[in-house]
């Protein structure tokens, strides 16, 4: 038996998220059954983590078991033959028994990325704003949520054991006509991103948001609204903790 780790870029645009589901398309269900395909036997693809409906990737990990003897090589290029256009696999190498693209990953990073002109060929890959936003505003904000605090506040669900998150950094890039949202942290919460990357919008238009009273509250009213999914990427998963 081998175990071999993907690294896996695709557009979110036609998928229903990662996660395989009843009667929808998925990433997760088109890389089982494009290995299944190349294996002969059924295959499950474990992923690092689940991205929602629209949402992209540049850098999802994933992992599964085989008794195949292709070598990493073979598998990333008969994978990409397989494979709809939507899908990239990057990068395969084969990793010990033992290794779970899941649980031992050490840290994400998500962009969330706004283009700040008008365009009809970028506007369901980046959200579209206006200019003149205050950038001084939205870094301010971002500052206040770097470290490990509770993320309750920017969380549309409860449903886990602790809503405590580290974030090992928290950036605002400018690549003009983009504006980039980069998080890196140990975990993430149900749409936290995308609630840290609304509240952050609003800061930079204008609104006064006090963001340790935010978090101090655990109250997803306080908080700025959730934006939509498909300025999105899952950039990395790091297996080793950076710095």
């Amino acid at each position: 038996m081998r175990n071999i780790k993907l690294t896996i870029e695709y557009d979110g645009s036609a998928f229903s998220g990662w996660q395989i589901q009843p009667s929808a398309r998925t990433v997760q269900g088109e890389i089982e059954r494009a290995v299944t395909k190349l294996t002969g036997s059924a295959v499950r693809v474990t992923g690092a983590g689940r991205t929602d409906a629209g949402v992209h990737a540049a850098g999802q990990a994933a992992n599964f078991h085989t008794e195949s003897d292709h070598s990493a090589a073979t598998i990333k290029r008969a994978l990409n033959n397989i494979l709809p256009s939507d899908i990239l696999i990057r990068d395969t190498r084969e990793v010990p028994l033992s290794f779970h693209s899941r649980y031992d990953a050490k840290y994400k990073t998500y962009n969330y990325i706004f283009i700040t002109k008008k365009t009809a060929l970028w506007r369901r890959s980046y959200l579209q704003v206006r200019e003149g936003l205050d950038i001084d505003a939205m870094s301010r904000a971002l500052s206040r949520i770097k470290g490990k605090k509770d993320f309750a506040s920017f969380a549309s669900s409860s449903g886990v054991k602790t809503t405590e998150c580290r974030i090992i950094s928290a950036e605002l890039k400018r690549r003009d006509p983009l504006l980039i949202i980069s998080l890196t942290a140990d975990r993430f919460l149900y749409n936290m991103v995308r609630t840290i990357a609304g509240t952050v919008l609003e800061a930079g238009r204008g609104k006064d948001y006090d963001i340790d009273g935010i978090i101090a509250a655990r109250d997803r009213s306080r908080a700025g609204p959730n934006l939509p999914p498909y300025a999105l990427y899952l950039i990395e998963v790091g297996y080793d903790l950076p710095g």
